[in-house]
């Protein structure tokens, strides 16, 4: 037995591959070239290098039987056969290209039977789907759409999807943009009209303040020009001025017609919380039908706070206080003082008795002898026949109103003025 070192039989690293001059050479017309190297042309394409042996691959993955199937009988069937590959080998192969080419396989069986044609001078055996004929081929007038128009069909649809495709995608990025555009604007619009709300609310509220500092000028210059008409003794002589009512449109502010509703038999201190609220009122020239609306109460109810006649909850205070804008810690103490005890009117009474500005009252009558029952002096009246003496501003509007009528001189008009004023 020989000890030499065995040498392994040497094989040629590098594949052996068959040229495209090889295969001229071995196919029997030129068509049958042409037809395998298109059937190789699919492999090389479509599955790239070693794609002869992914075709057998795929083809026991995907349940193609074929007899026999192996490398050697595929490259025979590729380079061998002087009229190109059978038809089942053609099958075999487009049925294992990728799938990315599903939609390309019927252009490639009907070009496939066109070459076929050719290079055999039949249709494949048992094939009754569409015939392409090759570009430059004349058509087969016994085999119907030999023509090639099947491949430009495809060619064409391949290049409207692609179209289409870049189209839609053109015009779904206008969209989307157009989309953004959109939402920004809807966005900023309603930033502007958020804006535009709070401007007119500004706006509504400073034409308020305007109107009721211009109606609280008006009525100090009224009341300046009627003490002036009044005081000054150069203006005796003349006729008093009466000034015209302001317009509707300078009235927001309406002073004392609130006021004047306060009930007079109401407790004292409900009626300073009644009038506390109704100056508040009357300097923000809101009614009692909008007060309520706003505060959401009962109109019969505000109104019977505001006359002094019903004592409001806490609640209520708060959402008065709430509109009308005055102090709430004022508004709560009065409201607590007015539903407390009987201590604080007489703590009322005191101190407007202390700054009462009444005169004082006349001396009694002296003795009267004589027990004369129509004698008034020791036998008065227990009842007043007269009602209680005007305010010294109506008895001096009196006054002013009498002798703008030259119903008295004006010296008359003098003694009763001074009189009046003496009570101060």
């Amino acid at each position: 037995m020989s000890t030499a070192a065995h040498r392994p039989t040497t094989r040629n690293a590098r594949p052996y591959i068959v040229d495209e001059a090889t295969i001229r050479h071995r196919s029997a017309s030129p068509d049958a070239a042409e037809y395998t190297l298109y059937i190789r042309s699919l492999i090389e394409d479509y599955l790239g290098e070693g794609g002869q042996s992914q075709v057998i691959r795929i083809a026991r993955e995907r349940g193609l039987a074929f007899p026999g199937l192996n490398r050697q009988k595929l490259s025979e069937q590729l380079s061998r056969y002087r009229n190109g590959p059978t038809w089942q080998i053609v099958e075999l192969i487009i049925g294992c290209l990728p799938d990315r080419c599903a939609s390309e396989l019927s252009g490639m069986r009907a070009l496939a039977a066109g070459w076929y044609q050719c290079a055999r001078g039949r249709l494949p055996e048992g094939y009754t789907g569409p015939v392409s004929r090759p570009q430059g081929k004349p058509e087969l007038r016994n085999v119907p759409d030999s023509g090639p128009t099947i491949p430009a069909l495809q060619y064409k649809i391949a290049r409207l999807q692609d179209r289409i495709r870049q189209d839609t995608d053109r015009y779904l990025d206008t969209l989307r943009r157009s989309e953004n555009s959109r939402q920004n604007e809807a966005r900023r619009a309603n930033q502007l009209e958020w804006q535009f709300h709070q401007t007119r609310e500004e706006l509504l509220t400073a034409r308020a303040v305007a109107a009721q500092v211009a109606t609280i000028r008006e009525e100090h210059a009224r009341q300046c020009v009627k003490l002036e008409l009044i005081a000054a003794p150069s203006l005796r002589a003349l006729p008093v001025v009466n000034l015209p009512a302001l317009p509707d449109n300078r009235r927001r502010i309406r002073f004392g017609h609130l006021v004047a509703t306060i009930d007079p038999q109401a407790p004292p201190v409900r009626r300073a919380l009644a009038r506390y609220l109704c100056v508040y009122a009357e300097f923000a020239g809101v009614s009692p039908t909008e007060l309520a609306a706003r505060a959401h109460m009962p109109t019969t109810m505000v109104m019977d706070v505001l006359a002094g006649r019903l004592l409001p909850t806490t609640t209520q205070v708060t959402g008065m206080t709430a509109v009308l804008g005055c102090v709430p810690e004022t508004a709560e103490h009065l409201a607590a003082a007015a539903g407390g005890t009987s201590a604080l009117d007489e703590s009322f009474w005191h101190i407007a008795a202390a700054v009462d500005v009444r005169p004082p009252d006349p001396p009694a009558a002296e003795p009267v002898v004589g027990t004369d029952p129509d004698n008034r002096a020791t036998n008065p009246y227990t009842v007043p026949t007269t009602p209680a003496a005007a305010s010294i501003t109506n008895r001096l509007q009196v006054l002013v109103d009498l002798h703008q009528h030259q119903l008295i001189d004006d010296e008359e008009y003098a003694r009763l003025r001074a009189r009046i004023l003496s009570e101060l």
